[in-house]
């Protein structure tokens, strides 16, 4: 793996962890969708990661097909363009069901880097 696409992923996992981390101090998707900062934070968070997804290779999301890649970088474009029509009971999906494994996907790829 090279340099740019081990900062993306760094980076990619920062933000997924920053959000799965938000979302649990909401505690419930009420609270969650009734806290604008927490709600907003996890929104950004997802906005990152997808933009980051754009920036990676082709053959890196090739190698690794099992990640949703277009979704990914599909909700970027919602959170970018239709912030104000997103669901929040989906957002709040996404950062307790769909984030942690994309962390642990990000970890165990930086892991395989030699030091």
């Amino acid at each position: 793996m090279n340099n740019r696409v081990h900062s993306i992923l760094e980076h990619m996992l920062e933000d997924a962890q920053d959000a799965i981390k938000f979302a649990s101090e909401a505690g419930s998707v009420d609270v969650f969708s009734s806290n604008k900062m927490i709600y907003k934070a996890v929104v950004m968070s997802i906005l990152n990661i997808g933009e980051l997804t754009k920036h990676l290779p082709q053959e890196f999301k090739a190698k690794h097909n099992e990640i949703p890649w277009k979704n990914i970088s599909g909700m970027r474009d919602i959170a970018a363009h239709g912030y104000h029509t997103m669901n929040h009971k989906i957002i709040w999906d996404v950062a307790n069901n769909y984030l942690p494994s994309l962390a642990a996907f990000l970890q165990s790829e930086l892991d395989k880097r030699p030091s």
